[in-house]
């Protein structure tokens, strides 16, 4: 493995990583391997270029070029060099997020509630919730009926133009009443996120509910959203989220609605 190599890798990455000044013997003695395969991989080598345009700090960008291009090799450079052997590190966003969790949860809500394919037809983040046709799924562990499977499907518009079908898997588990704890790996980070119920809706339809994770000892997210057993909420339902949104203090305004027209559940 040329140190060459590795270094225009490295070059190529500052953007990404926020000038957290990666460590570049670092990564030539554990992630030669990775860093070539990155390079050589249209989809990982798309995304390093496509970041390189985006200011520092810029979230929405970042996440843009990621989102656009992400792919296995990408995925192994990232794990790799930042979870396997913190080559690199990751620079919390400025300004830092601090999440605000709802003090009101749903207490007598139980996970076997969410089973199911559900359409988010509200979000709060416009990075992590306003993805067209975000439908997600859940389902009971083969090997442990408290843990729940999570399979999440969602549209992204390339930067270069284009849609991209994506999708992440995860698992869940109860934390007590209507909390939840999420773990997954995505872009090669070990992901956790602690979700709350705050509302569920008449007969189970619809349900608000609050999430805060984080990717690293300090680098947070938070965002919100609106579960929908269909892809649109009728009048009546309106009515009852907008309700649930004073009653828990939070603007309406400020959440967008993802197309999840001809969006297929399944």
């Amino acid at each position: 493995m040329k140190p060459t190599i590795v270094l225009c890798l490295c070059f190529i990455f500052l953007e990404y990583v926020q000038c957290s000044k990666p460590n570049i013997i670092c990564i030539i003695e554990h992630c030669g391997k990775q860093s070539a395969a990155c390079l050589a991989d249209e989809g990982c080598r798309s995304a390093m270029v496509c970041i390189t345009g985006c200011a520092t700090n810029n979230q929405t960008c970042l996440f843009d070029c990621i989102y656009s291009y992400e792919d296995g090799a990408f995925d192994e450079f990232m794990k790799c060099a930042s979870t396997d052997h913190q080559c690199i590190t990751n620079d919390p966003p400025n300004p830092p997020v601090v999440c605000h969790p709802p003090q009101k949860v749903e207490s007598g809500f139980t996970i076997d509630l969410l089973t199911g394919s559900w359409y988010i037809v509200k979000g709060l983040n416009r990075i992590y919730d306003c993805f067209d046709c975000q439908v997600t799924t859940f389902k009971p562990s083969p090997n442990d009926k408290t843990v729940y499977d999570v399979f999440e499907k969602f549209d992204v518009k390339m930067v270069s133009g284009g849609t991209r079908h994506r999708s992440v898997n995860e698992t869940v588990v109860q934390a007590s009443g209507g909390i939840f704890n999420y773990t997954s790996m995505q872009m090669g980070h070990n992901t956790h996120s602690q979700w709350r119920i705050m509302h569920v809706g008449k007969g189970g339809a619809f349900l608000l509910a609050y999430y805060c994770g984080s990717i690293s000892a300090d680098y947070f997210f938070e965002g919100s959203v609106v579960y929908s057993r269909t892809p649109s909420l009728t009048s009546d339902q309106l009515v009852e989220l907008v309700a649930a949104f004073k009653d828990h203090g939070i603007d309406y305004s400020k959440y967008c609605t993802p197309n999840t027209k001809n969006c297929n559940a399944k």
